[in-house]
């Protein structure tokens, strides 16, 4: 038993060490977002990126967002909560909040890797972007000038810590994901939350595969959790690369209630409805009181063959298993005198897929390099064979490798695929 516990572990450590986006559609390929991607390598948060607060919000008391719990170290964005050294009125706490320097990040995919803290506190991952003015009409108001909405996508809002819920648990063994289309009607009436997701709190109750692979509890360990943001309401989520659920974004105000930019959070915080609050006792244990971020990675999709117009960030960042696999077998067309490749791959720098034709004898009788960007891309093309090939078996496969000159070592290959004509 314990060797066979061992290889689970082992088998879950190797699944959840790279990132996986969901596969992307055919003549497209998802590419690292590097404004919104960290591998907190660094001995301090990227300036470029991120500030250690929350522009416009405190926090929610009795926990105030407070810098000083924030650092990078151990390869991690560590937030460590802790107890106000002096009181700030209904603030006794103090939790932290990592924000996102802009609001550009819109239909893509977003993923965290973190370890939560076994506080009643949150440590969460999620989207939001500030008030805007409604241009014309929508379903609850004629064409005034003083409603407005904003955006707020929780991807993951857990709880490490036991509160006083019958649903309390789900905030430590599941992914918890909600929308919010947060709406000021004409009147300027208090803003009204329109939602939609799992969370057991604001949701509107969808079924969801939420619980985490492997079962256990946020805090024991790190877990990946990750939204598809597809378009101006459909948002799919994942939980260590297992899909989750699907949530359709309320409509009951306009149709496209997500069709803005936004930025990204990362924030430890209190709940009204998670109490009790933690104790002094429990905020100065170091065991229990901090919330680990290992990395957060954004991508957008591109056309296969489409190169990003400009990136902050040059450096080579590892976070696919570099692959390279036939999605379809190859069709060999002898009139047309081509050969059409279905083929998806994994490069973490722009690569160089090489094509061999092998006949029954194991001579190559065809071969052709291609050139693929960097990303997780789905690509079909048709290749000419230039020569016709004589009638018999042959064996296609296809490699990806480096294409540096001085260095051309093959970094994967497909199966064979063995055709006849």
């Amino acid at each position: 038993m314990v060797k066979i516990t061992l290889l689970f572990v082992l088998l879950l450590f190797q699944f959840l060490g790279h990132s996986q986006p969901p596969e992307p559609p055919i003549g497209h390929r998802w590419v690292l977002f590097d404004q919104y991607s960290d591998e907190f390598n660094d001995k301090a948060l990227d300036t470029k990126k991120w500030r250690d607060t929350f522009n416009g919000w405190k926090g929610r008391p009795p926990a105030k967002f407070d810098p000083s719990t924030i650092s990078v170290q151990n390869g991690t964005m560590q937030i460590k909560n802790k107890k106000l050294a002096t009181p700030d009125g209904k603030y006794t706490i103090a939790g932290g909040a990592v924000q996102s320097l802009k609001q550009t990040a819109h239909f893509g995919y977003y993923e965290v890797k973190f370890k939560a803290s076994k506080l009643s506190m949150s440590t969460t991952f999620w989207m939001s972007n500030g008030k805007k003015k409604i241009k014309g009409p929508t379903k609850l108001s004629n064409d005034c000038q003083k409603d407005s909405w904003s955006q707020e996508l929780d991807i993951i809002e857990s709880v490490g810590g036991e509160f006083n819920q019958p649903w309390a648990s789900g905030f430590r063994t599941k992914i918890n994901f909600n929308t919010h289309y947060r709406y000021i009607d004409c009147n300027g009436s208090p803003e009204k939350f329109y939602s939609a997701g799992n969370n057991a709190i604001e949701g509107n109750g969808i079924k969801a595969d939420a619980t985490l692979v492997g079962g256990g509890e946020s805090w024991e360990d790190f877990h990946i959790y990750g939204c598809y943001w597809r378009d101006s309401k459909t948002f799919d989520f994942y939980v260590d690369k297992k899909y989750a659920g699907t949530v359709i974004a309320s409509t009951d105000v306009v149709d496209t209630p997500f069709s803005e930019p936004m930025g990204i959070n990362m924030v430890t915080e209190t709940y009204d409805f998670a109490t009790p609050y933690p104790t002094d006792h429990q905020l100065s244990n170091n065991k229990i009181n901090t919330s680990y971020y290992d990395w957060i990675r954004s991508y957008r999709l591109f056309a296969v063959n489409e190169p990003e117009s400009s990136t902050i960030d040059t450096s080579i960042v590892e976070v696919f298993d570099e692959t390279i696999s036939f999605f379809k077998d190859p069709i060999l067309d002898s009139k047309k005198n081509e050969i059409t490749l279905s083929y998806l791959y994994k490069a973490n720098q722009n690569r160089t897929l090489k094509v061999h034709i092998n006949n029954n004898k194991n001579k190559e009788v065809y071969s052709q390099d291609l050139k693929v960007l960097e990303g997780y891309g789905k690509a079909q093309t048709q290749l000419n064979l230039k020569t016709s090939l004589p009638k018999g078996s042959y064996t296609i496969t296809a490699d990806i490798r480096s294409n540096v000159p001085s260095n051309t070592s093959v970094i994967a290959v497909t199966k064979d695929h063995t055709i006849i004509f």
